[in-house]
This record gives C-alpha cells, sequence and structure tokens, in this order.
C-alpha cells in the first residue's frame, strides 16, 4: 500500500518544469520507475497499479511503466528482486537521457 500512495502523490507533470533540464527530467522518471518495479517485486497486484492512473498528462508514460515493470521476472529472493529494481530503474534513466539529449 506504501508503495501506491507513492505513486498517487508522485505528479510526473512536474517534471515538465525541468524540460530544459533532462538530468532532473531523467531523475524523477527513473524514481516512478523504481518505484513502480519494487511494487512489481514486492507482490502489488498490476490492476491496483493501473487504477491508479489518471488521464493527466504523464499517465500515458506511466501505463507503459507498469506493463514495461509486470513484463519482468518476478523473483523470490531479496538479493534478486533489489536488482531487478536496479537494472529496470537505471535501464528507464538511460532511455530518458538518450530521448531528452535528443531532443536539443
Amino acid at each position: 500500500m506504501k508503495i501506491l500512495l507513492t505513486i498517487i502523490t508522485f505528479s510526473f507533470t512536474a517534471t515538465s518544469v525541468y524540460a530544459d533540464d533532462w538530468r532532473k527530467t531523467c531523475d524523477s522518471y527513473s524514481e516512478l520507475a523504481e518505484t513502480t518495479m519494487n511494487g512489481r517485486q514486492s507482490g502489488t497486484p498490476m490492476a491496483k497499479m493501473m487504477k491508479v492512473l489518471s488521464n493527466d498528462e504523464g499517465s500515458e508514460l506511466f501505463e507503459k511503466l507498469i506493463i514495461a515493470a509486470y513484463d519482468s521476472t518476478r523473483y523470490s529472493t531479496e538479493r534478486m528482486q533489489q536488482r531487478s529494481i536496479e537494472e529496470f530503474r537505471d535501464e528507464k534513466y538511460l532511455e530518458c537521457a538518450k530521448a531528452m539529449r535528443a531532443k536539443k
């Protein structure tokens, strides 16, 4: 439930303020990716994650993150869960950095 509250209170639209600073935008995006994968690895049902979505700006991106996280394996050991969370976070940061830097 803590993860869902984090996601609900997270406002991805706030990152649009940082459009000129891709690092801040990608930091926020990777934090959201980390939170999403943490939910996946801890057993939060995908349906619950999808229910927090709204039609606000950024929800389509968040939906893609949820789908990508739940398309990944859920591990049983804490060590592998943590590794999965870290790799997902870093993968999404890299994707963001490539996309944002290409816009310059």
